[in-house]
């Protein structure tokens, strides 16, 4: 080595050995070493991560076994048509011990169209020996429609880990976790939501809208903050935020809805859930957004806002907006107007309902002027009745919201429907009628119902079997009686002949 590179090689070396000692003056005056020093540092990040986590393992709930029906209930279900045929019980249970996956998930779809409890615990049984994942799923189905928490182990565990469930299968978990107001799958569900699993945040997020409190309420409101959130699911957030009503995000929320740059289906939200927290101060800021946004949608939602309060301003604000010029607006004033029972608006809603250039409203005015019961009110939908001017979709969508309410008007729907009857012009609306009043037992029916038993038309006596089904009134029975004799000159009986014999109690032929 020549003389030049030794001197390079000295030189390096001191620095080093200055830098060491540099390094070991500064550990021995601060009391930390370097490497430690770094360490720390590492550790106290990391420990203020795990701070900012909220959510966690779930604690798994207590297998339970379904909700046993009542009494009534099962009564009701055994005497339905469709279960009336011989074995019919011990046929569903054979399906669901050895039917196909195709038969069995018919069989469910069935009992949960029919509200059929009587097999919930052979449906339970089903789901925890199944190896099918579209029969699970389709018992997840059937339990959330009946809101019973038997499942709810199971629904807890999936949440917990769903990584290797099929996703069809943790959707519907979702949606049952809503449905019986699971809370105890919360930790879990903000898990899935903070470690951001694209699979999985909607569903979580949808349900912690259920079944969440103000911790995750919270959580979710600081959610919003999140750079790379989309509209759509900033609009989700804020769905779920209204469902919760929580007042600690009140502040969040009332800046996102005056915040004109933000999306407009966002602050829609933001509207509705204001309102649904039921913050009295909320009043002021949706009135005044309400007079001052154009955007007719929004006005939609202020007003879905402000139908959570009675005070004087919301209820002004209300009924300015049965005539608001965008349509919409309109029927969400109506149907506030019905929610709060607003007597004051009769006389806007008669407006409407004789001058609005959509259908839709005015078909919106007609059963809640009936509800609110004013003379006003009951005196312009009778006059709809007899007056023969009005069409015959008005006349049956007024006679419709009359007999509902019971108010008034029996006496002269019956007789719209005796004159209906003189003319097949107005067979529609005789058939309208006559399903009408065949949903209530009252005695001015009587006579229009030996009018429709007596009827040529076939549709219109099976009309009138349904109105004396619901009123036997006496003096229609002999009517009824001579369509159950008829057989149309055939030896065996018409439809309308069997269905009489059994509204009269006789025993039908057999087949």
């Amino acid at each position: 080595m020549n003389h030049s590179a030794k001197n390079v090689v000295k030189k390096t070396v001191a620095i080093f050995l200055l830098l060491s000692s540099a390094h070991f003056v500064w550990a021995q005056t601060t009391g930390v070493d370097a490497v430690s020093a770094a360490s720390s540092g590492q550790s106290e990040e990391k420990t203020e991560t795990e701070q900012k986590k909220r959510g966690g393992q779930a604690k798994v709930p207590s297998a339970k076994k379904p909700v046993q029906p009542t009494k009534a209930e099962i009564d009701d279900a055994a005497n339905r048509e469709n279960s009336k045929s011989d074995n019919y019980e011990q046929k569903v249970r054979d399906t669901f011990l050895y039917g196909l996956e195709s038969e069995i998930s018919d069989q469910i779809d069935t009992l949960k169209n029919a509200d059929d409890k009587r097999f919930v615990n052979e449906i339970y049984n089903l789901f925890q020996t199944t190896e099918s994942n579209s029969i699970k799923e389709k018992v997840l189905v059937y339990f959330t429609a009946l809101k019973d928490p038997c499942l709810e182990d199971y629904a807890v565990t999936v949440v917990n880990d769903p990584f290797d469930v099929k996703k069809n299968l943790v959707d519907a978990v979702f949606k049952y976790i809503s449905a019986v107001k699971c809370s105890a799958a919360s930790p879990a569900l903000v898990s899935l939501m903070e470690d951001e699993h694209e699979d999985y945040i909607d569903g979580a997020l949808s349900a912690l809208g259920d079944v969440g409190g103000e911790e995750e309420a919270q959580f979710l409101a600081d959610y919003l903050d999140k750079d790379d959130l989309s509209s759509g699911r900033r609009q989700e957030l804020m769905k779920a935020l209204g469902k919760l009503k929580a007042t600690s995000t009140w502040a969040k929320l009332r800046d996102v809805l005056e915040d004109e740059n933000e999306n407009s289906y966002v602050r829609m939200y933001a509207a509705e859930a204001l309102g649904a927290m039921g913050e009295s101060a909320s009043v002021e800021i949706l009135a005044e957004q309400y007079r001052t946004v154009s955007d007719a949608n929004l006005r939609v939602y202020l007003i879905k806002g402000l139908s959570y309060f009675k005070d004087s301003e919301a209820q002004n604000i209300i009924l300015q907006a049965i005539r608001d010029s965008f349509y919409k607006v309109r029927l969400e004033a109506i149907e506030t107007v019905k929610k709060q029972e607003i007597k004051a608006a009769v006389p806007f809603l008669v407006y409407r309902a004789k001058n609005d250039a959509e259908a839709v409203v005015k078909n919106a005015c007609y059963p809640v002027i009936a509800l609110l019961n004013t003379s006003e009110g009951n005196e312009y939908l009778v006059g709809v009745i007899t007056d023969k001017k009005s069409g015959d979709t008005t006349k049956a969508n007024v006679a419709a919201a009359l007999l509902k309410e019971g108010h008034t008007g029996a006496k002269e729907i019956a007789e719209l429907a005796i004159e209906c009857n003189k003319n097949d012009v107005h067979k529609q609306l005789r058939y309208a009628l006559g399903k009408e009043m065949a949903k209530y037992s009252n005695g001015d029916f009587a006579r229009a119902c030996t009018v429709y038993l007596e009827s040529k038309d076939v549709s219109t006596q099976g009309t009138g079997l349904d109105m004396w089904a619901k009123g036997r009134y006496g003096e229609c029975k002999s009517a009824v009686e001579k369509i159950a004799d008829s057989t149309d000159g055939k030896k065996k009986p018409s439809a309308m002949a069997l269905k009489a014999m059994r509204l009269l109690g006789r025993e039908t032929p057999k087949d």
